[in-house]
């Protein structure tokens, strides 16, 4: 008789993990020759630098080749990535405990008179990148040039194996309340999140929509969010769509990889007929985001020309669009899943970013002018 597996800590490994992780690293370097020698001639690759490819090839294959127990255990958590990143960018960093075991992780100066909210990526189960953070310190860099000052506060939120959903959604609603509560006005904050942390942010909306009863009800707007940004927004946890088989060989990451960890907040469901369409907004029936006009001004979902969740993306960010018609939805021709975060992760030639960092920068630049 088989014994049930015993759920494992966070980044707990066993030395045949630290054996099989350091055998992954010893066969990189042929992984990425091979990378470099069959992708760089690809459509897709034709403009950018090889130090990009490089970086894709590697990513690519890390992601492919480990278990998500040997990824935490290789990547510094949240706040120690933090840590790091504000001393190697000589900021101090500040901190807001929320509460919920979550936190308010400043990029650059704390401010409140206007706000991006940010939700990181990682499938919940992997930390914030500090490539992610770096993205978000040029565009706040870069709206400072343009004459607006904005404070960008990363939510640290709980992943898994220490907390699966609905944690993750009840962090980003006290998040929300702690900004409300300490000045912030609806008009003058902007949510956006990357693949898991765009999910994140569709489920607040959902929590708003439809409230589930064991989530905090996040309180009534003034007025409406001033904008929604989604980027690679991870809207099918179960990576069955057309582009995950059309795409899946190009992008960073596959629809093996998208399973497994989506696999893993999907078996969190205690009602999934009632909590599917929080946490894969692809199953929302016809009409679910009804409403959100009220909520929020403005919204722009991205995707990549080459990524698996391409075709995922465009259906919701359709769907948003049926209920707020100047909902913008773009697809990067060529782009991978969270490709300007890919720039930023190879160090990239700022003259070299592709199209959709200066098409952000705008975007929200456009919702905090007075």
């Amino acid at each position: 008789m088989s014994r049930p597996a015993i759920p494992r800590k966070y980044a707990e490994v066993g030395l045949g993990d630290k054996l099989s992780f350091v055998g992954t690293i010893l066969c990189l370097p042929a992984a990425i020759a091979w990378g470099l020698l069959t992708t760089t001639h690809l459509p897709h690759n034709k403009s950018r630098s090889l130090k990009r490819i490089l970086g894709d090839v590697t990513l690519k294959f890390l992601v492919r080749n480990t278990s998500v127990e040997q990824l935490q255990w290789s990547t510094p958590s949240t706040m120690d990535m933090y840590d790091k990143w504000n001393k190697a960018n000589g900021l101090p960093g500040t901190v807001d405990e929320i509460g919920e075991d979550a936190r308010l992780l400043w990029i650059g100066e704390k401010r409140l008179d206007k706000v991006i909210l940010f939700a990181h990526g990682g499938g919940f189960v992997l930390p914030a990148s500090d490539y992610s953070v770096s993205f978000w310190r040029y565009v706040q860099l870069e709206l400072e040039k343009k004459g607006i000052h904005v404070g960008i506060a990363l939510l640290n939120y709980t992943i898994v194996p220490n907390a699966n959903f609905p944690t993750p959604l009840k962090q980003l609603c006290r998040a929300v309340e702690f900004l409300l509560d300490a000045g912030v006005k609806p008009e003058n904050l902007q949510l956006t999140g990357d693949s898991a942390g765009g999910n994140l942010i569709l489920q607040l909306v959902s929590q708003i929509l439809h409230p589930l009863p064991n989530v905090p009800l996040v309180p009534t707007l003034s007025a409406p969010l001033r904008g929604i940004l989604l980027i690679s927004p991870w809207t099918n946890l179960s990576a069955d769509s057309p582009s995950h088989s059309q795409n899946g060989s190009f992008d960073s990451v596959g629809p093996t990889t998208l399973s497994d960890w989506g696999s893993r907040t999907k078996s969190a469901m205690t009602d999934p007929e009632r909590e599917a369409p929080f946490v894969e907004a692809v199953r929302a029936p016809e009409g679910w985001f009804a409403g959100i006009d009220k909520l929020v001004e403005r919204v722009l979902v991205t995707a990549g020309g080459v990524e698996s969740l391409r075709d995922d993306v465009v259906l919701v960010g359709e769907m948003l669009k049926k209920e707020i018609p100047g909902t913008e939805v773009v697809v990067q021709p060529g782009g991978m899943h969270e490709d300007m975060y890919l720039d930023f992760s190879a160090k990239e030639d700022l003259g070299r970013l592709g199209t959709l960092t200066p098409l952000i920068v705008e975007w929200v630049a456009a919702g905090f002018h007075d």
